[in-house]
């Protein structure tokens, strides 16, 4: 990495200075190929397959919320809608969009540069990799050091046999229960391509409940830098004050990335050790993140707070009933003003919080 790169943020299009970013969603995905693990079965029912190969519709959009299998619903490629769909988030004042699509969702830097000069927004890439189902095929052979030396290129020299260089490592995808010696090794090459980059890491759970104080353990061992980290997907969290607060104090970020997601909550505390409880009683998790955020607050972490959406299948867009990439800005936040966060604190968290862990830093 040249020293070039040290304190400016690395967008699809280059270079920006760090000041030029204004609110910042952290946790997003403009195009993505996102079915791999939701392929139906040998003995999947005959109207299952049937629903899988058809298109996504309002007459069937109320079954692919009742968490149903359409594989056009994970399919996110048209630009044109992408475009449209980004334009109303910078109508609301947004600036600045992290897509975090990492190695095999499909990550396409061209298509993200084009959608940068039609919108106006400045769009930062991922790295890495994500979950299991998306590993490559000799994921199990491959050395932490191989994995490492992807990563490096992708932020030094660019993805793809393009110049189009990652400015952030992830989402990584480390869903745990238990943590795999695959996702371990993940971990390991994230930490030290971020050392030897200055790049944040991005992470995708960072393990079920307190695995994530494991998974901050491994970043420690290599050396990398916990106030360069993000666990996202923390509102499963945000009813266990108590665990995020340690993971606060160790220096990393937390992000509250699936705000807006639609549906009626029939719980409202998550169960982050049951998936399945989580998915037949949608929890009121975005109540939850606002009845936290204060109490971070108030504990002395407002520049370790993250906000974002995590767009990544059709139903989340507003064209499909989806909130979009929007709801950050014209609902949560007017709602977290309503209920007494300041100005000044809601700026940290959509402005200079992302300013600060996108800046590259110099190698560790």
């Amino acid at each position: 990495m040249t020293n070039e790169a040290v304190g400016k943020i690395m967008t699809v299009l280059g270079l920006v200075e760090p000041d030029t970013i204004g609110p910042t969603i952290m946790h997003e995905h403009i195009y993505i190929d996102f079915w791999r693990d939701k392929e139906l079965g040998f003995n999947a029912p005959v109207s299952d397959v049937y629903l899988w190969d058809q298109k996504l519709t309002l007459e069937n959009l109320h079954l692919v919320r009742d968490r149903k299998h359409v594989k056009d619903n994970y399919l996110l490629t048209d630009e044109q809608l992408a475009a449209q769909e980004l334009t109303y988030f910078r109508n609301a004042g947004g600036s600045t969009v992290v897509d975090v699509t990492s190695i095999g969702l499909g990550r396409d830097p061209k298509a993200l540069q084009r959608t940068s000069l039609a919108t106006g927004l400045n769009i930062v890439m991922g790295a890495g990799w994500y979950q299991k189902f998306y590993h490559p095929a000799d994921m199990d052979t491959k050395t932490v050091e191989e994995l490492t030396t992807t990563i490096v290129s992708d932020i030094t020299e660019g993805v793809n046999g393009t110049d189009v260089k990652s400015g952030v490592i992830g989402e990584v995808g480390i869903n745990g229960n238990p943590i795999t010696n695959n996702e371990v090794k993940s971990v390991r090459a994230s930490a030290r391509a971020s050392r030897q980059t200055g790049t944040a890491i991005s992470f995708h759970n960072g393990g079920t409940g307190r695995e994530k104080l494991e998974v901050a353990g491994i970043v420690g061992e290599e050396g990398g830098d916990l106030n360069r980290v993000i666990f996202g997907h923390s509102n499963t969290n945000a009813g266990d004050v108590p665990l995020l607060l340690e993971l606060l104090d160790l220096g990393a970020y937390i992000q509250f990335d699936t705000l807006g997601r639609v549906g009626a909550p029939m719980a409202r505390y998550p169960n982050a050790n049951d998936p399945d409880a989580n998915r037949t009683f949608q929890s009121a998790n975005d109540v939850l993140v606002a009845e936290a955020i204060p109490q971070l607050i108030e504990a002395g972490f407002e520049d370790k707070i993250l906000l974002s959406q995590d767009v990544c299948m059709k139903m989340h867009l507003k064209a499909y009933g989806g909130t979009g990439y929007s709801y950050v800005m014209e609902k949560f936040v007017p709602y977290l003003k309503y209920i007494g966060v300041t100005d000044t604190q809601i700026d940290k968290m959509l402005i200079y919080n992302p300013r600060q862990v996108l800046t590259r830093v110099a190698p560790l």
